[in-house]
């Protein structure tokens, strides 16, 4: 059975790109997605975490973008909502996931 799949849309170049996860992700994101989760539902998230944050994003979707291309491609009124669906994502709340991601793409209307 195929997992099911988190369409991410940034903007690249000027121009909607969508990436979507690979088959397997390692189980050691599983973790850092329980704390993201977690300091995102206690309002916790810290600034500093940015970077290890967008790295985790980067990490999930194999590498097929860098932090930079992530940073600049989510819009920053997003980038809370991104992360966070990512993480929902990996914790198997596919669901909520896909309606936190769903949202952000109408709103764009992508």
């Amino acid at each position: 059975m195929k997992p099911e799949t988190l369409t991410l849309v940034l903007k690249i170049d000027g121009k909607d790109k969508r990436f979507v996860p690979p088959n397997f992700i390692s189980g050691k994101l599983f973790r850092r997605a329980a704390e993201i989760a977690d300091a995102f539902t206690n309002g916790s998230e810290d600034v500093a975490e940015f970077d290890n944050n967008f790295q985790f994003v980067c990490d999930v979707y194999g590498n097929q973008f860098d932090i930079e291309e992530l940073e600049e491609g989510v819009d920053a009124r997003k980038v809370f909502r991104t992360v966070f669906g990512v993480a929902q994502y990996i914790l198997g709340h596919v669901e909520q996931a896909s309606r936190l991601l769903a949202a952000e793409n109408e709103e764009d209307g992508s």
